[in-house]
């Protein structure tokens, strides 16, 4: 089979179908309004795109190499996180060091233990995102020359497009790539900031929202992903029903929009239901 798990089918289609109608409007376009009105609807998709990537670069979804490559290359233009930079950076790094913010490589506490304001921690881990996903790669030399590979494969593609029409280029890749970088490192501010515990059952903020899972690949069960990280998405809820009693009550957090209003929408329809049976 070429997916681990047929549910992976899931994030892979959409990833695709994206992808496919970024390259129909980036080469037909007849106006770059429509460009810029794509990179408009698209924008919020690419951003769980970031948390689609983030699973597979944890437990890679396809069972061939050269398919994780290409999808691996994709999710770098949609994202501007290539390949192999999800494993330094988090896999290899945040995840062996969050509970020790001298170490962390995305850490929210300055070296003098001041907790960063959101904004602060965005601008910092995000400008160096890809120097420390470098460094970090000076303990796993493999896994840094993929990385490298990656980047110089990413650029070459982005080079072949700028050639071809660079309006489209920078409204349609350029523009998402630098700005999804910075977005998915503001939103990772929530799961752990504030939180300096050596309990792993204490160290992360969880949502448990449906509609929030549905569209990350159940990023919210974040504690169970730290304690068993290399374990496939799907398998998180699970997990997290195992350990919840161990999870303190204020580590729970809404959704936050869009999420919060589509269960809003999604428990008013089911009352209205109801309410229409019992008559």
């Amino acid at each position: 089979m070429l997916v681990k798990k047929r549910i992976d089918y899931y994030p892979i289609t959409i990833i695709f179908l994206v992808f496919g109608i970024d390259l129909v409007i980036f080469l037909f376009s007849p106006s770059v309004l429509l460009s810029i009105f794509w990179l408009l609807v698209s924008l919020n998709i690419k951003g769980w795109i970031c948390s689609w990537n983030h699973n597979h670069q944890h437990s890679n979804f396809f069972t061939v190499p050269w398919a994780n490559r290409l999808l691996e290359l994709v999710m770098g233009l949609h994202t501007g996180i290539v390949g192999e930079a999800w494993v330094l950076h988090h896999t290899l790094g945040h995840h062996v060091n969050y509970l020790n913010q001298s170490k962390d490589e995305s850490a929210w506490k300055t070296p003098r233990g001041r907790l960063m304001s959101r904004l602060e921690y965005t601008l910092k881990v995000g400008l160096m995102a890809y120097p420390i996903a470098l460094s970090v790669g000076a303990r796993h030399r493999r896994s840094r020359n993929k990385l490298i590979q990656n980047m110089l494969l990413t650029g070459v593609v982005l080079g072949i497009l700028f050639s071809i029409n660079w309006v489209n280029t920078l409204i349609l890749f350029v523009v998402p790539m630098v700005g999804l970088v910075f977005g998915v490192v503001y939103v990772t501010y929530d799961h752990h900031a504030g939180l300096d515990q050596q309990d792993p059952y204490q160290a992360s903020y969880n949502v448990t929202d449906r509609w929030y899972n549905l569209f990350t690949c159940n990023l919210g069960y974040h504690t169970a992903h730290h304690l068993q990280c290399g374990r496939h998405w799907s398998q998180l809820p699970e997990l997290h029903e195992e350990i919840k009693e161990r999870i303190p009550a204020h580590l729970y957090r809404e959704a936050g929009f869009p999420f919060s209003l589509m269960t809003k929408i999604e428990q008013g329809f089911s009352q209205n239901i109801r309410a229409a049976f019992r008559f």
